[in-house]
């Protein structure tokens, strides 16, 4: 009996001790299985961390030779790896292709360009795609190239300013907003380098080639902008319209238009400001003569009458200005005691004699200043429009201060014979001072 008892305590033993390594085993097993999730968790945690910091901006979509080329700013605080480019051709529903890039890596804060030059596919520039870019995080980016034509954009045309005078520039802006949510590439205006018109009665419109060609990427909400400068040119009340079928290559079907009106060209308190600065004097060509020689400066000696020689250009684009014999230079005496003024009025000639010897105006608009940056010398000394006669009524007192301008009249014609509204300028100086 003693000898069974010895074994059955041997045995609950070896039951205890199996219990106990078995139970051991359990809570070794199930700690590793928990510190296996916590770390599973952290793990994730942290790559879910990662896809928040991994940030990238498509700055730029080209196709040269049919390859595709991106370039990429990583935006983020961590490097970047591409895993994988997907394009379908929305052209070809059934076409779509994934390829690895093997340019491919952008560390934090660089730029990657050249993404996609390795794709064997070969990128038609009349077709749309849709371009997936994926990194080896699992973010993604996606953008439409060549799509303008997929759904109508927000697109205006107009003219700054929409009223012009004849002979001069006005812009024609074309602004075109992506209403989409894709980001479209190659925004190129159509036709190329300038669109048509239509005018009425005599208009002229010539428009320059378009600034800039295109936008190689606009993103959406963005605008692109594109100007034409259009040179004018016809009887007051004209217009021209430039209207557009087809705004973008590639683009949808939409018509704009916008119209130009023609005015004529006159001055008025309203408008001096827009052309104040058509006709000019070249200052540092400014000249007197009190006989015997042309000289230069603006110190003047006293108690004589000079005659005067200046350079007029015409800066108007289209017409010729041909000068009133009304015009004249004119100074003011603006030192102490009593103001005194002097009109100098239009001469054909200046002969160097003492006195000088002048040529009156004659005929009428019988100087023609021609357009587009075209420069005459002009003179004056008579003492009334049209005359001879030098003035000598009023000499130039020494040590005395003149303010002095240029009232220039006239027209902007063609010819001289041709009749418009006249024009009138004044071109200030700075002063004479009589020695």
């Amino acid at each position: 009996m003693k000898s069974r008892r010895g074994i059955a305590s041997v045995v609950g033993m070896v039951f205890a001790i199996i219990a106990l390594t078995t139970t051991i085993a359990y809570i070794s097993y199930s700690m590793g299985i928990l510190n296996n999730y916590n770390q599973s968790v952290l793990v994730q945690n942290q790559q879910l961390t990662d896809v928040d910091k991994e940030k990238f901006q498509i700055s730029s979509v080209t196709v040269p030779d049919g390859k595709l080329n991106i370039t990429v700013a990583n935006t983020g605080s961590l490097p970047i790896q591409f895993t994988k480019l997907w394009i379908q051709n929305t052209s070809a529903t059934d076409w779509v292709n994934s390829y690895v890039p093997t340019n491919n890596f952008v560390s934090t804060g660089g730029v990657l360009t050249d993404i996609g030059q390795n794709i064997p596919a070969s990128i038609n520039p009349l077709y749309s795609y849709n371009v997936k870019m994926v990194t080896s995080r699992g973010n993604t980016q996606q953008f439409t190239m060549n799509s303008a034509s997929a759904q109508p954009l927000n697109i205006q045309l107009m003219f700054f300013p929409a009223t012009v005078a004849g002979g001069f520039n006005t812009t024609l802006t074309m602004i075109v907003t992506n209403n989409s949510t894709s980001t479209l590439t190659n925004i190129t205006p159509s036709p190329l380098p300038s669109p048509t018109y239509t005018g009425s009665g005599t208009t002229l419109c010539t428009a320059s080639a378009v600034n800039p060609s295109k936008y190689t990427m606009l993103a959406p909400g963005s605008t692109a902008v594109f100007t034409w400068n259009v040179k004018v040119s016809g009887s007051g009340g004209d217009t021209c319209t430039f209207k557009l079928t087809k705004p973008l290559q590639n683009g949808y079907s939409q018509t704009i238009q916008a119209t130009a009106t023609i005015t004529v060209i006159q001055l008025s308190s309203s408008n001096y400001a827009v052309y104040a600065g058509t006709l000019t004097m070249n200052y540092t060509q400014f000249q007197y003569t009190e006989g015997g020689s042309w000289n230069t400066g603006w110190q003047i000696p006293g108690g004589y009458d000079p005659a005067f020689s200046l350079k007029i250009t015409n800066n108007n684009a289209t017409s010729d200005f041909y000068i009133s014999q009304q015009s004249f230079f004119w100074l003011q005496d603006v030192s102490q005691g009593t103001p005194a003024s002097n009109q100098y009025y239009i001469v054909n000639s200046v002969s160097l004699t003492s006195p000088p010897t002048l040529s009156s105006y004659n005929p009428d608009y019988g100087v023609k200043v021609p357009h587009g940056g075209g420069t005459v010398q002009v003179y004056f000394g008579a003492s009334s429009a049209g005359g001879s006669t030098y003035i000598s009524k009023s000499p130039l007192q020494s040590n005395h201060g003149y303010s002095a301008f240029l009232l220039l009249f006239g027209k902007f014609v063609n010819s001289q014979s041709e009749n418009t509204i006249q024009y009138g300028q004044n071109i200030p100086f700075v002063g004479i001072l009589a020695t």
